[in-house]
């Protein structure tokens, strides 16, 4: 007997948003909320997607080293 997945794995997730997003028999606000979070996923709507640069994380705790510009 087969177990069942009880968790989706990243896969199975990017499967269903990618059907919901090409389902024409759906609604396009359902389509669009599917196609965002798959942007969201791969990192498309962090700002300039162009640029191909990756966004600068900046770490501050307090410390006097530290000063924001």
């Amino acid at each position: 007997m087969a177990t069942k997945k009880v968790i989706a794995d990243r896969d199975e997730i990017m499967k269903f948003l990618t059907s919901v997003m090409r389902n024409s028999e759906l609604s396009e606000k359902d389509r669009l909320g599917a196609a965002f979070k798959l942007g969201r996923y791969l990192g498309l709507e962090a700002g300039d997607s162009d640029s191909g640069e990756i966004p600068r994380v900046i770490i501050y705790d307090g410390t006097a080293k530290d000063k924001l510009p």
